[in-house]
């Protein structure tokens, strides 16, 4: 299903720039500068956004035992979706959350900060660098739920269209990116099952 996404939203950027399929988008360049034109991009960079799983109770932060087993289902939710980086802010029960999908993926959690509150400006910037480096791949993001609304704002997603807002752990935002300010978003269930 998520391959579909990322082929629907690759042709809808080659339709709409009005060539025929296959052909490259007028104008497009074979460098991408996320300071100038915005414009579509052959291939999309498709970013999972991903809560943080459940959290034991308790003065010190960690998963509980159901966080645990959520950060396992992930793996299995992503295992056949080529990732190209993992990132988190440094925060125990985030990182803890998409660790076993880093060691499953054979990368590292990438550490960024998030600034989405206090520092607007610099959250931009380093969702473009994650952007750049990743141009056309599918990463993960792990975050707050309000930092996951405000990351998609950033990159083009509409308030009425971000149904993102429960804050639960089996809803992924998938959002791709055709250009800064030009993407397409999908919330999907992970449908995982509670064990009685």
């Amino acid at each position: 299903m998520f391959k579909t996404i990322v082929l629907a939203t690759t042709a809808w950027a080659v339709l709409s720039a009005g060539q025929p399929p296959g052909a490259l988008p007028a104008g497009l360049k074979t460098h991408v500068d996320l300071h100038l034109e915005p414009g579509p991009k052959v291939s999309p960079t498709a970013i999972i956004f991903v809560n943080c799983a459940e959290m034991k109770q308790g003065a010190k932060p960690a998963l509980s035992i159901m966080g645990r087993a959520q950060a396992g289902h992930l793996v299995k939710f992503l295992e056949n979706e080529p990732v190209a980086a993992i990132y988190s802010p440094y925060n125990q029960c985030l990182v803890e959350t998409v660790a076993p999908l880093a060691e499953s993926k054979g990368k590292k959690v990438e550490y960024y900060r998030d600034a989405c509150e206090d520092n607007p400006e610099v959250m931009r910037h380093i969702l473009e660098t994650m952007l750049e480096r990743n141009d056309g791949k599918t990463i993960v993001v792990c975050a707050p739920s309000k930092s996951i609304k405000t990351m998609a704002k950033m990159l083009g997603i509409r308030e009425k269209d971000l149904k993102y807002s429960s804050g639960v752990f089996n809803e992924v935002l998938i959002v791709n990116v055709l250009g800064f300010g030009e993407a397409v978003a999908q919330k999907l269930n992970m449908n995982f099952q509670k064990k009685v």
